[in-house]
């Protein structure tokens, strides 16, 4: 990472949800597909609470790298968009259900997720990683989480991860964002926090807080893409196409040397 600064510094709201875990109680609406959506709005998702990709700034804008991207798409769609906050717990419930056309909310595509939603071409793809405060020595394997408060992300795949491995050995903490925890970990109020790895290198970019990353071996990592409604091929298309003009003529790069740094290879 540069050190080129994202707003991340800025005062945050306080839910940072990105992967979220999945509510399938509501059941699937008729999808609009692309000729729908081009004679009305692209209606697109992302959680708002999630910097640098999506988040709502002083002025009370939505900004960052999937609201970006979101409109550069749409732009070359040659549709008008709509972009929407949405809580991460019950987003794809909201988009299976009709409320959205598309979340695009640096979602990670999983087996769960595409059982209720398709997904596009991935647009950048990242990892778990694991954190303690600055000077802990004690933790240099998932064996050392035995008898340590773990915390992670309500609804993220770091907080399946903790739950689905816990047995017993650790106690997991949920927090609604990333500030959060990285406060709870600094204060001493968990021992461990389990995230993705992207966001934490941004707030590290901008932010002094004395965390330090630990290798403690391989842990999961997923594509991040953009999730639609089932049977909408020409949409799928039409974003596919998309992804894959501003991925060739610059925009995404110019998108991630914005929100993530410069010269940052992301994709």
């Amino acid at each position: 990472m540069t050190n080129h600064k994202t707003p991340f510094h800025r005062p945050l709201i306080g839910a940072m949800t990105l992967l979220g875990a999945i509510s399938l109680a509501s059941l699937p609406a008729q999808a609009r597909d692309l000729p729908e959506i081009q004679d009305d709005v692209f209606q697109v998702a992302n959680s708002g609470a999630y910097p640098p990709f999506s988040y709502v700034d002083t002025a009370g804008n939505l900004i960052g790298f999937d609201v970006d991207i979101a409109e550069a798409l749409a732009e070359k769609m040659g549709v008008e968009v709509n972009i929407q906050t949405s809580p991460w717990n019950g987003i794809v419930a909201a988009l299976s259900g009709g409320r959205f056309d598309a979340c695009i909310c640096s979602m990670s595509v999983t087996e769960e997720r595409e059982r209720a939603v398709d997904f596009t071409d991935s647009y950048y793809g990242s990892g778990l990683s694991v954190w303690v405060q600055e000077g802990t020595d004690d933790v240099s394997s998932i064996d050392d989480f035995e008898g340590k408060r773990v915390g992670s992300t309500l609804g993220e795949t770091g907080n399946q991860w903790a739950t689905e491995n816990a047995d017993g050995k650790w106690r997991n903490q949920t927090f609604q964002g990333l500030p959060d925890m990285m406060n709870a970990l600094t204060t001493g109020r968990i021992d461990v926090m389990i995230a993705d790895d992207i966001p934490v290198y941004v707030a590290l970019n901008e932010q002094d807080i004395a965390i330090k990353q630990v290798d403690v071996g391989e842990l999961p990592s997923w594509p991040a893409a953009i999730a639609i409604q089932k049977n909408t091929p020409q949409l799928k298309e039409a974003l596919n196409s998309a992804l894959a003009e501003i991925k060739e003529d610059g925009t995404y790069q110019a998108i991630v040397d914005r929100w993530i740094g410069e010269g940052v290879e992301f994709n």
